[in-house]
């Protein structure tokens, strides 16, 4: 009974450490925040990812609703394989779109980031969409 309750209580602190240690950078480390607001020019920056917000939005959108579609058309059991198949090319256009705003994005935000800390920026800038959703 004992040897029981230990090796739950055990069981237990294992699967917990590591969601609390993950929820904060380790010392001495900056958070993602601080470094992102190291390599983006806030000034330079929030013009261009406010002009793209709304058309990479709608297109996400549009995106989940095409490949909404297209998952009922896969369990339906009156689909064809025609209407699948067209219903496929949408989600594909509607995923191109995306790609094509997030580039056109990315591209004016090159010119607004120095080249050495460009990669940094766009990871920053990636996960600053994550949170748009």
């Amino acid at each position: 009974m004992i040897r029981g309750v230990v090796v739950l209580t055990l069981a237990v602190a294992l699967l917990w450490a590591p969601s609390a240690g993950a929820q904060q950078p380790p010392p001495g480390r900056p958070s993602w925040r601080q470094r992102c607001a190291s390599v983006l020019p806030r000034q330079a920056v929030a013009p261009i990812l406010a002009s793209h917000r709304d058309r990479l939005r709608t297109a996400r959108d549009n995106l989940i609703k095409e490949e909404r579609a297209l998952r009922a058309l896969l369990i339906a059991d009156n689909s064809t394989r025609p209407t699948l198949d067209a219903q496929s090319q949408k989600t594909i256009e509607a995923r191109n779109a995306l790609l094509r705003i997030r580039l056109d994005m990315l591209w004016e935000l090159r010119g607004a980031v120095p080249a050495q800390n460009r990669a940094q920026a766009f990871r920053c800038v990636e996960r600053l969409m994550l949170r748009w959703r």
